[in-house]
């Protein structure tokens, strides 16, 4: 089979993009929506986060973009501001490796409306990327035409539906021109979103893309809680316990990566880096020194998540977790590779948890580790401990006293008094819990109708 990013239906320029960014093997996903959105076909596709769907279709839109035409071409969604905002990152990567004088805008609720205006008014979008209520605030005012519209893409459709935005996508499919391309991206199709992508596409490709094992069985792959120390540190004390023969440690920007070196330098560690900041020139003479054992560490963004392919990585540590979950999946796959034994550590906080969890949702599974004497040992992991502290119904003290006192021999009927009041407890928080989220959902809908008008 092809390979589909050498494709003469997308333009040599993203094609050279493609392999400047280092995408050189299409992911299963790329593989099957890519042919169907060049071809203008409607399509819902059903993937997992980290399955490669965001350049599945990032690749067929700026392949479609007329650079001379000065009016958004395609519009691209995602349900919240941060998500909006990756979104928006990855497009501008690939546009600019790929050289292309395209005009991407990003607007989300919750950012400086009047600066999002003047940005529109000083140079008009091509491909806008947004979340659906700052969007449809945008097209009811003619801020935002869509007359020249070809692709419309709804990235996380079933978050989209969960968080009440399927009327602002309404509102936009019903303005879009007849012949424009629409996709959606989603992790699950619920009844409810499939009967609304329904109305707007007539037999659309349905592509459904399986979840294998993202992580090689080979590779060890643990989590360690750095707690309220400092991370420079324990990173340090990380990569001197064992001494791996290569080790690679991956940070989200340029400059940290350069904080990064500094620091491991300043403690006796031969240490290079690779960034975007350095030159190619610069980055295969760092390589050829590295393959040579010039240097047992290498500080890297992701830039170098796909393309780095060095024999003998034992560890890969993941300083912080990158915006794009997709690229932890990278980053790990730089160890065990060729059937050989691998270690991955990611270093977090507990505020971070939930990326954890939605990164053990796309199929990668997490062993908790941490330093003891001088090594890495296992210890218990946070779900057994979260589920007992943020249960919806916490038991107060007035119930907990009830239920201590249970364990205790008492008169017939005293059981079900203790559990008549645990229940009424649990009802009144509840009641409590229904009218706080009937509250949140009334000021959420009160906001965005004075951000519309």
């Amino acid at each position: 089979m092809n390979n589909i990013f050498t494709n003469e239906n997308i333009k040599p320029a993203i094609r050279q993009g493609l392999a400047k960014i280092h995408f050189t093997e299409p992911t299963k996903v790329q593989e099957k929506v890519i042919p169907v959105l060049l071809a203008h076909k409607n399509a819902v596709v059903q993937a997992v986060t980290g399955s490669g769907k965001t350049h599945s279709f990032l690749i067929p839109v700026l392949n479609e973009i007329d650079e001379k035409l000065e009016y958004p071409q395609a519009i691209l969604t995602a349900p919240s501001r941060e998500l909006s905002e990756q979104l928006y990152q990855v497009a501008r990567e690939l546009r600019d490796a790929a050289g292309l004088n395209i005009s991407i805008a990003h607007f989300a609720g919750g950012s400086d409306r009047e600066r999002q205006l003047k940005k529109i008014d000083n140079h008009k979008p091509q491909v806008v990327i947004a979340t659906p209520g700052r969007l449809h605030d945008f097209v009811e005012k003619k801020i935002l035409l869509l007359d020249y519209v070809k692709d419309f893409v709804i990235d996380e459709a079933d978050m989209t539906l969960d968080m009440g935005f399927l009327a602002d996508i309404d509102f936009i499919a019903q303005r879009l021109p007849k012949d424009t391309t629409l996709a959606a991206f989603s992790a699950t199709i619920p009844v409810k979103l499939a009967n609304f992508l329904r109305k707007y596409m007539s037999k659309p490709e349905q592509i459904v893309i399986d979840n294998p094992a993202v992580i090689s069985p080979t590779i060890k792959n643990d989590l360690l809680d750095i707690g309220s120390k400092n991370r420079k540190a324990v990173l340090h004390q990380l990569l001197t316990l064992g001494q791996p023969y290569l080790a690679v440690i991956f940070a989200n920007t340029k400059q940290t990566v350069d904080d990064l070196t500094r620091y491991l330098q300043d403690q006796g560690l031969k240490v290079a880096k690779i960034h975007g900041g350095i030159t190619e020139r610069e980055r295969k003479r760092t390589l050829r020194e590295v393959e040579a054992g010039q240097y047992q560490y290498v500080v890297a963004t992701d830039l170098a998540a796909r393309g780095l392919d060095i024999a003998g990585v034992s560890l890969v540590v993941n300083y912080e977790i990158p915006r794009d979950l997709e690229f932890v999946i990278h980053r790990i796959g730089r160890t065990g590779r060729n059937g050989l034994a691998g270690h991955a550590v990611t270093l977090i906080k507990a505020e971070e948890m939930n990326r954890i969890a939605s990164l053990e949702k796309m199929g990668i599974h997490f062993d908790f580790v941490e330093i003891k004497n001088g090594e890495l040992v296992p210890r218990k992991h946070y779900h057994s401990r979260n589920e007992r502290n943020n249960s919806s119904y916490a038991i107060d003290n007035r119930v907990n006293g009830y239920v201590k006192k249970a364990k205790k021999k008492r008169k017939p009927g005293y059981k079900k008094k203790i559990k008549r009041v645990i229940q009424q407890d649990k009802a009144q928080k509840n009641k409590i819990e229904q009218r706080h989220k009937i509250r949140k959902a009334k000021q959420q809908r009160k906001k965005r109708r004075e951000d519309r008008s």
